[in-house]
C-alpha cells in the first residue's frame, strides 16, 4: 500500500485530478485487470468511457485493434520498413571496406537532405522557393532512400502541426514511444490517406509526386540504385552502401517525432502550445532538424538552428543555394527582433501559405 500512497499520480496535472489513495487503488487495480484482460483478450468487457478511464486510455485499445485488422496496406508498408532495417543490421554485420565510404556519405546526404530540405522545409512548409531541376533532384534523393511518397509525407506532417500533440495527432509520444517512433505508420485510422492527400492538394498538382502515389513506381529508383550498388561492390557492400546510411537516417526522423516530443529529452526556447523540444544531439545528426521546438514556433521559418551552437546543416545548405541563386524568397529568422517576443506563427500558416502555382 506504501507504493501506491506515495507514487505520484502521472496524469493529475494533464486531467485536472488528484484522486485520493482509495482512488489510487482503484487505478492500479484497473491497471492490472487491463493487462490480464488483454492476455485474455477479454478487453470489450473493460472498457469505461467516463472520466477514470482516461489516464489508461481504455477507449484507444479497440480502435488501435481495428485499425491493425482494417488496414493492411499499412501493415504491409510496416513489415517492409522493419526488412528494411534488418537489412541495414544484416551489412553491420559483414567487413567493411573503405570503398564503401564515399558512397555511404554520398548516400547518407543526398537522402537525409532531401528529406530535411524538400521534404519538409520546402515541400510542406514553403519556407523558400528552388528551381523546378533541384526540386527533381531532392524529390529523387527521397524516393531512393524510401523516404516515404511526398503527398503522404506532406499530408501527415501538416496534419502533425495542427493536431500537435493531442489525442489526434498521427505520431505524438502521448500514444506511446512505440507508436510515436514508428507503430503509427501501420496504425493510420481508416480514412487518414484521403485526409492527408486534402492536406497535400498542392503536392499533387506536382506531376512526380502524383506518380509517385503509385507504390511500383515510387520504388523504382531505390531498386535501380540497389542493382547498380549490387554490381558495382556485390551483396556485402550494397548493404553497407544504402541501407546502412538508409538504417541510420529512418530512425533519426522518427526520434524527431517521439524523442523531441517528450519532456525529458531536450529543452524549450519557446512557449508553444505542444510538447515539442529541442534536442542537441538529433540536431546535429539529423541536418538540424532536432530543434523541434524552434519549428513549431516558426514552422515556416528555413532555419531550425537559432543560436550560434545550434548546428542546423539544412540552414547552411539553404544559405548556400541562396547565394549562389539557387534559392530564394527564404523565410529566415527574424533578426531585428529577441528570441523571446519572435511571434510565434499559428499552425494554420501551413496551409495558407502552400501555393500550388510555383510547384507544378
Amino acid at each position: 500500500m506504501m507504493l501506491i500512497t506515495t507514487r505520484p499520480f502521472a496524469h493529475a496535472e494533464t486531467y485536472g485530478v488528484y484522486p485520493e489513495d482509495s482512488v489510487r487503488l482503484i487505478y492500479y487495480l484497473r491497471k492490472q485487470l487491463l493487462a490480464l484482460a488483454l492476455s485474455c483478450r477479454i478487453m470489450p468487457c473493460l472498457i469505461h468511457r467516463g472520466p477514470l478511464a482516461a489516464p489508461f486510455s481504455f477507449s484507444l485499445f479497440p480502435r488501435l485493434r481495428r485499425m491493425f485488422k482494417h488496414e493492411k496496406l499499412q501493415l504491409f508498408i510496416f513489415v517492409v520498413l522493419i526488412g528494411l532495417q534488418l537489412l541495414g543490421l544484416v551489412g553491420l554485420l559483414h567487413r567493411f571496406h573503405l570503398v564503401y565510404l564515399p558512397v555511404m556519405l554520398v548516400v547518407f546526404f543526398w537522402g537525409g537532405i532531401s528529406t530535411t530540405l524538400y521534404l519538409h522545409r520546402y515541400l510542406t512548409h514553403r519556407g523558400f522557393e528552388m528551381p523546378e531541376w533541384l526540386k527533381f533532384l531532392f524529390a529523387t534523393g527521397s524516393a531512393v532512400t524510401l523516404a516515404g511518397d511526398p503527398v503522404m509525407w506532406v499530408g501527415d506532417h501538416r496534419y502533425h502541426h495542427l493536431k500537435s500533440d493531442t489525442d489526434e495527432d498521427i505520431h505524438s509520444p502521448m500514444h506511446g514511444f512505440p507508436y510515436a517512433h514508428m507503430m503509427w505508420l501501420v496504425r493510420k485510422p481508416p480514412g487518414f490517406r484521403e485526409r492527408s492527400k486534402r492536406y497535400a492538394a498542392d503536392v499533387r498538382k506536382i506531376w512526380y509526386c502524383r506518380l509517385w502515389e503509385n507504390s511500383a513506381l515510387y520504388v523504382l529508383p531505390h531498386l535501380l540504385v540497389v542493382m547498380i550498388l549490387f554490381l558495382s561492390f556485390g551483396f556485402a557492400g550494397m548493404l553497407w552502401c544504402i541501407y546502412v546510411p538508409m538504417l541510420l537516417i529512418y530512425n533519426v526522423t522518427w526520434a524527431v517525432n517521439s524523442i523531441c516530443h517528450m519532456p525529458r529529452f531536450g529543452y524549450r526556447s519557446f512557449d508553444t502550445s505542444d510538447h515539442s523540444r529541442n534536442n542537441y544531439l538529433i540536431g546535429v545528426v539529423g541536418f538540424g532538424e532536432g530543434y523541434h521546438n524552434n519549428h513549431h514556433a516558426q514552422p515556416r521559418c528555413a532555419a531550425h538552428g537559432l543560436r550560434w551552437w545550434e548546428f542546423d546543416l539544412t540552414r547552411y545548405c539553404i544559405w548556400v543555394l541562396e547565394k549562389c541563386g539557387l534559392a530564394w524568397d527564404v523565410v529566415w529568422p527574424e533578426k531585428e527582433k529577441a528570441k523571446e517576443t519572435i511571434s510565434i506563427q499559428p499552425a494554420s500558416v501551413l496551409l495558407t501559405n502552400a501555393n500550388p502555382e510555383t510547384s507544378v
